[in-house]
């Protein structure tokens, strides 16, 4: 039988163990910039499981489907990738980046019309981001 010094020593080890393993664990943020990272190195199948993951930490997290939806496109997953893109635009409707990529997107899936409206989509965000940012700063 065990003394109640080692059973002690044994549950402070198991629980120090238990801290180490929450405070090294990434949230959806930190994820979403780590899949970056693997996709400016080419690392697709790394990028494409932090995603993942920060989708799964953070289901509102609309730049984790971002880079999840561009992991598609480049796997040429468009169908993936479209509804992957329309979830972002759900999450943030001024997500002009989304609109261009969702474009892009119809455009590999043989769909212009639709391409065409989510470029002008874009065209008209980015319009009014640029006046809102300008606007802010004293400008014209």
């Amino acid at each position: 039988m065990d003394s109640p010094s080692y059973t002690i020593t044994y549950s402070l080890m198991f629980l120090a163990i238990l801290m180490l393993v929450q405070c090294s664990s990434k949230n959806s943020d930190e994820l979403v910039k780590e899949g970056i990272e693997f996709s400016k190195k080419g690392y697709y199948d790394k990028a494409l499981d932090a995603f993942l993951k920060a989708t799964e930490l953070n289901p509102k997290n609309p730049d984790a489907f971002y880079g999840l939806g561009g992991i598609y496109n480049y796997q040429n997953k468009y169908k993936e990738a479209a509804q992957t893109f329309r979830t972002v635009i759900k999450l943030d409707p001024t997500h002009f980046n989304a609109r261009y990529s969702l474009g892009f997107t119809y455009e590999k899936l043989g769909k212009p019309e639709q391409a065409k409206i989510e470029f002008e989509r874009y065209h008209s965000l980015k319009k009014r981001f640029k006046t809102m940012t300008t606007k802010g700063q004293g400008k014209p």
